[in-house]
């Protein structure tokens, strides 16, 4: 995958709000389904890693917490290099979550199909879709 792909910015960028609005969402039907989390046990969330930081996301531990706290449950992530190898985890049952990109989901929806959108943006006329924009930065020469 490209950089382009990869969510940018500081440890508290878009991607983190969107792991914290998660938690907020997985923690509404704590108290109905108490069921699923024996079923699963420790739930596993797949987030992909800064090019070159390895394995290492700074701010996880806390995140971590966060998740487990809000779902009553043990929760671990599972760092990935890119956006394919959050795909694979996904589509292996390695993880239950993931936050995706419009052209990762629409991989890992034509590849295994164990993909659902939580929350997708909404138009005025009530139309769903996720629209993504790619510009090329490279200048030719007149």
């Amino acid at each position: 995958m490209r950089r382009a792909d990869l969510a940018t910015g500081p440890a508290m960028g878009p991607g983190w709000r969107a792991l914290a609005t998660t938690v907020a969402l997985l923690a509404l039907p704590y108290t109905a389904h108490a069921d699923w989390r024996d079923q699963i046990g420790t739930f596993r969330i797949g987030i992909v890693a800064e090019p070159g930081a390895g394995n290492t996301v700074p701010g996880l531990a806390l995140l971590t917490d966060a998740y487990g706290k809000a779902l009553g449950m043990k929760v671990e992530f599972v760092v990935a290099h890119d956006y394919a190898a959050l795909i694979e985890a996904q589509a292996n049952a390695r993880i239950q979550y993931a936050v995706y990109s419009a052209t990762a989901y629409a991989t890992a929806s034509e590849r295994c199909g164990c993909v659902e959108a939580l929350v997708a943006p909404v138009d005025a006329d009530g139309a769903t879709g996720i629209r993504s924009v790619l510009f090329d930065a490279r200048r030719q020469a007149s």
